[in-house]
């Protein structure tokens, strides 16, 4: 599996389980929201704390990078 494509995976996982976090643990709260309006809200949420993954090469090597929502820096696995 290319480097590329473990990091289109990770996106996808930490989205979906941010989103899933959100959706649930709003409605759990007792708002009585609309269905669109919660998906809206759970939606950018997720987006905007979940982490980033991405590749930059390094040294003629592909490497996998996560950028994170608090952090500054970019760590590399």
């Amino acid at each position: 599996m290319s480097v590329k494509t473990k990091a289109l995976i990770f996106n996808f996982i930490c989205f979906a389980i941010l989103f899933l976090a959100f959706r649930f643990g709003i409605s759990a709260l007792g708002l009585q929201l609309p269905y669109i309006p919660l998906v809206v809200i759970s939606v950018v949420l997720a987006s905007l704390i979940a982490p980033k993954f991405g590749v930059r090469t390094k040294d003629g090597k592909e490497v996998l990078i996560m950028k994170t929502f608090l952090r500054k820096d970019i760590k590399e696995f």
